[in-house]
């Protein structure tokens, strides 16, 4: 997969987070503590996970997802953020995952990324549809469902959005391959990408 591509592309839909200071402290936290329990999956979940996610954003000339820990930041999230409804479809998605492909390699686990995410767009769009309608329902404080059809979809959905969207507040990426701020100064709405930042997206 090309991290560039996927970095560039990723949209503000279903898998993203509000990046407030609470979040921020969390996302040290994990930085920090290196031993830390697993608190949202089992010992088999979550190896599969730091597997897909090193797919994700593997290391380069640069840290990638495992490296910087992002599996541990998302393993506490998910566990101190997401409404228990939302955190039951998606472990249920990766179960789903993992009677499939718990003995996959590297390769195979590559194909089922890139097949995943290359889906006619118009099925994709619908499924991105259901998930935000899903969530919508249960942040509301209703009762919904979700077809079974599409849980692993949105299990690898919303891994990899979060991967991307953590990978992107982590304090080194946003000083050092960002455009970085600390203290912003005019706002300035419609300006050049390249000209601005040379090309390099915000940091959040």
């Amino acid at each position: 997969m090309d991290r560039r591509k996927a970095l560039k592309n990723i949209g503000t839909g279903i898998g993203t987070f509000t990046v407030s200071p609470s979040i921020i402290s969390l996302f040290n936290s994990c930085q920090q503590d290196t031993i830390q329990d697993i608190v949202t999956f089992s010992n088999e979940q979550y190896d599969f996970i730091t597997k897909l996610m090193d797919i994700i954003i593997p290391k380069t000339d640069t840290p990638g997802a495992i490296e910087l820990n992002l599996n541990k930041f998302i393993d506490i999230y998910i566990n101190e953020v997401w409404p228990s409804e939302i955190k039951m479809v998606f472990l249920l998605g990766l179960d789903k995952c993992l009677i499939t492909h718990s003995k996959s390699g590297i390769e195979e686990l590559k194909l089922l990324l890139d097949k995943t995410f290359k889906i006619d767009k118009e099925i994709s769009d619908k499924y991105d549809d259901l998930i935000s309608d899903y969530q919508e329902q249960i942040e509301l404080g209703y009762k919904a469902s979700i077809d079974k059809d599409i849980l692993e979809y949105l299990f690898l959905k919303k891994l990899r959005d979060m991967t991307i969207m953590s990978f992107k507040i982590n304090e080194y990426v946003a000083k050092n391959l960002l455009a970085y701020s600390p203290i912003p100064g005019d706002y300035k709405g419609c300006v050049d990408l390249q000209e601005t930042t040379g090309g390099k997206l915000w940091s959040l």
